[in-house]
C-alpha cells in the first residue's frame, strides 16, 4: 500500500482557526492526521483539495505531547542493504555535530551485533505482531525501509501504520526513531525498554504507551533537533536469554539506559550486570523515591546491592495494608485471611510473607499456617477444595499472591469460591491486574480488589490525555512506565559537563543517583506515604474488547454511590 502524499499542519484549519490544542510549528504528515505533539487536526480539516468535500475530522488525540512534564531518550546507528540483500554498517555517516549527541562509535543495528537480535528492534523488525492485520503489514514493510537507511520512507510508512491503528504504540516508537534519524545530524540517544513481547504482548503495549508518550513529548518540544530521542524495544522473558540480550546492550555504547526487568532470578541477574558495566537501569530493585525540599518527588536508582528492592518493599507493604484496612471496613466480623501464593517465583512469596507480616502488625487473624494455600504444583486445579478447607478454617477473605503466572489459578479459585454458601472477600495485587482477568473470569471475579500503583480516574489530567491519545483507559502500566521514561530521560539533558564529547553512561548514572524530579501521574508517589490505590472488578462498559466487566477506583465508586 502506497503512502499518502505529505502535507502540512500549522495547527490551524483551512480557515485559518486554531486547534483547541493551540498552534505549532509547521510539521509534514503522511497519515491522514497531524502527529506533532497533541494537535487534534486532520488533513481534511486543513488542506483545501479542489473537488473534494471535507470529511469530518477524528476527534482522538494520535499519541502526542502530554502537559505533564518534559524529558529525552534517543539512540542511533544505520545500514543499507547490499546486493545480496543483507544488511552492512555504514561508519562516519552520521557525525556528532554542534551539541554533539554520539554516545560512541557505533556499527549498524543493536540486532546485527547481538546473538538474540531477534529480541531487539530499533524500527528495523516488527516485535508487536497481535494487532491488526493490516497495521502488521504496514509494519513490515516500513522496518525494510528502516533497515535499509531509508529514514524518509520509514517515517511515512510508520506514520500510515501509526494512523491506522492509533493503540499501537510499537508504530509511534518507530515512527519517532525514523524522525529523530532524519531530523538528526548526529546519532540521537537511546534508551532501551526490557519488555515480555512474546510472553504477555498486552502488558508489554501497556508499558510501551507510557514510553511512547514520554519519547514523543521531548521530540517534538526539544529545542536541540541533534539531541532527540530513540528507543529500543528488547523482548525478555524468565529465561537465560535475558543474560545474553543484557550482554548485547552493555556491548552497544549507544544505549544510555534501560527501563525495565522484574523481580525474577534471571532479571535480578541481568540488572546486577548491567549495574556493574555501568549501564543504569530502573527497575523496581533499583528504585527509590523521596520528596524534594521542595516538595517535589525525585526517583533515584541505587547500586541493586545497596537498594535491595527499597522501593519494592515500600510499595508491598503499602499495599499490603491498603487491602486489609479495605476487608476491615467491607466485612461485619474482623478479617481472617486466607493466603494463596506460587513458591516457584520469588516475588509470589515476597508478596506473601509481606501481607502476613503485615496482618501481624495490625492483629488481623491468619488462618493456620497448614493452610496457606501453595498452587504452584496444583495449578489450581483443587481450587475449590482449597476455598472450602480456607472456609471451614474460619477464613471470610483471601489474599491472592499470585503473579501473572498463575492467572489461570487465580480463575479457578475465583470460580471455586463464588460456588460457596460464603464467599470470601477476594483481595489481589497488581500482577493480577489485566485484561485476560476480566475476559475470563466474568462474574466470577465481580468484587474481586487489587492493590495497583496508580488507579483511573475521569478527572485526572493524564487520564483524560492519554485515553484520548490511545482511544481508551489506560491502566497503571502505562502511567508508571511514563513516570520512569521521564526520570530517565532528564537524566540525559544536556551534555557532560567534564568532557568536550557527547554525553556517557557514567554521567547518567552520576545524575539518577543525585535524583532526577518525576512528574507525578502516579500521584507523585505520594501513595507511599498515603496508602496504594484500590481497584475492584465492577459490572460495566469501558473493559477491554469482549468483556462486560471493568476495573473500577475503589474510592470512586463508593463515592459515587
Amino acid at each position: 500500500m502506497s503512502a499518502p502524499k505529505p502535507w502540512t499542519c500549522t495547527g490551524k484549519d483551512k480557515n485559518g482557526n486554531p486547534a483547541a490544542s493551540g498552534e505549532h510549528p509547521p510539521h509534514t504528515n503522511y497519515g491522514p492526521f497531524c502527529t506533532y505533539g497533541s494537535c487534534t487536526l486532520s488533513r481534511d480539516e486543513v488542506v483545501s483539495d479542489k473537488g473534494t468535500r471535507p470529511g469530518p475530522g477524528r476527534k482522538f488525540l494520535i499519541p502526542g505531547a502530554i502537559a505533564l512534564g518534559l524529558l529525552v531518550l534517543v539512540g542511533g546507528g544505520m545500514t543499507l542493504m547490499n546486493g545480496n540483500g543483507g544488511s552492512r554498517p555504514i561508519r562516519g555517516e552520521m557525525t556528532p555535530a554542534g551539541g554533539n549527541c554520539l554516545a560512541g562509535e557505533f556499527e549498524g543495528f543493536i540486532s546485527d551485533q547481538a546473538s538474540q537480535g531477534r529480541l531487539i528492534s530499533q524500527g528495523e523488525q516488527v516485535l508487536l505482531t497481535g494487532t491488526q492485520p493490516q497495521n502488521i503489514s504496514q509494519k513490515r514493510d516500513a522496518s525494510q525501509s528502516f533497515r535499509a537507511g531509508d529514514w524518509q520512507r520509514a517515517l511515512e510508512q510508520y506514520q500510515f501504520a501509526a494512523s491506522s491503528d492509533p493503540n499501537d504504540p510499537e508504530a509511534k516508537i518507530y515512527l519517532n526513531n525514523a524522525r529523530a534519524r532524519l531530523r538528526s545530524r548526529a546519532l540521537p540517544r537511546t534508551v532501551a525498554v526490557a519488555i515480555p513481547i512474546s510472553s504477555n504482548p498486552d502488558e508489554a503495549r501497556e508499558i510501551l504507551r507510557g514510553v511512547a508518550l514520554s519519547q514523543d513529548q521531548f521530540n517534538n518540544s526539544s529545542p536541540t533537533p541533534d539531541c532527540l530521542m530513540e528507543v529500543a524495544l528488547v523482548d525478555v522473558d524468565r529465561s537465560e536469554e535475558s543474560i545474553e540480550v543484557a550482554e548485547a546492550l552493555i556491548a552497544s555504547p549507544q544505549v544510555l539506559g534501560l527501563i525495565g526487568h522484574g523481580t525474577d532470578e534471571y532479571a535480578q541477574e541481568a540488572v546486577r550486570l548491567y549495574q556493574d558495566e555501568g549501564l543504569t537501569v530502573v527497575s523496581p530493585l533499583t528504585m527509590s523515591v523521596s520528596m524534594s525540599p521542595t516538595g517535589a518527588s525525585l526517583l533515584r536508582v541505587l547500586p541493586y546491592q545497596e537498594g535491595s528492592g527499597e522501593m519494592l518493599d515500600g510499595y508491598l507493604k503499602r499495599s499490603s495494608e491498603s487491602l486489609i484496612d479495605h476487608a476491615s471496613r467491607e466485612l461485619s466480623s474482623p478479617p481472617v485471611v486466607s493466603v494463596f501464593f506460587n513458591s516457584d517465583v520469588a516475588y509470589s512469596r515476597r508478596m506473601k510473607d509481606t501481607f502476613i507480616s503485615t496482618l501481624q502488625e495490625k492483629g488481623v487473624s491468619v488462618t493456620p499456617l497448614d493452610i496457606l494455600s501453595d498452587i504452584s504444583a496444583s495449578a489450581g486445579g483443587d481450587a475449590a477444595n482449597m476455598i472450602s478447607r480456607a472456609t471451614q478454617a474460619g477464613a471470610n477473605t483471601a489474599y491472592l499472591a499470585l503473579t501473572k503466572e498463575r492467572i489461570n489459578a487465580a480463575l479457578a479459585i475465583a470460580r471455586g469460591n463464588v460456588a460457596q454458601n460464603n464467599p470470601l472477600l477476594l483481595l489481589g495485587a497488581d500482577e493480577l491486574f489485566s485484561p485476560s482477568l476480566l475476559i475470563e473470569g466474568g462474574s466470577a471475579v465481580e468484587g474481586m480488589v487489587l492493590a495497583i500503583p496508580w488507579s483511573w480516574s475521569d478527572d485526572d489530567p493524564f487520564a483524560q490525555q492519554a485515553a484520548a491519545m490511545w482511544q481508551g483507559r489506560v491502566s497503571w502500566r502505562t502511567a508508571t512506565a511514563f513516570d520512569a521514561t521521564e526520570a530517565l530521560a532528564g537524566a540525559l539533558k544536556g551534555q557532560n559537563p567534564d568532557q568536550t564529547g557527547g554525553l556517557n553512561r557514567a554521567e547518567v548514572v552520576n545524575r539518577l543517583r543525585q535524583g532526577q524530579p518525576i512528574s507525578g501521574v502516579a500521584a507523585d508517589f505520594n501513595v507511599f506515604a498515603q496508602g496504594i490505590p484500590l481497584v475492584e472488578v465492577v459490572r460495566g462498559e469501558g473493559g477491554p474488547s469482549g468483556s462486560n466487566y471493568r476495573f473500577d477506583p475503589v474510592d470512586t465508586r463508593e463515592t459515587d454511590d
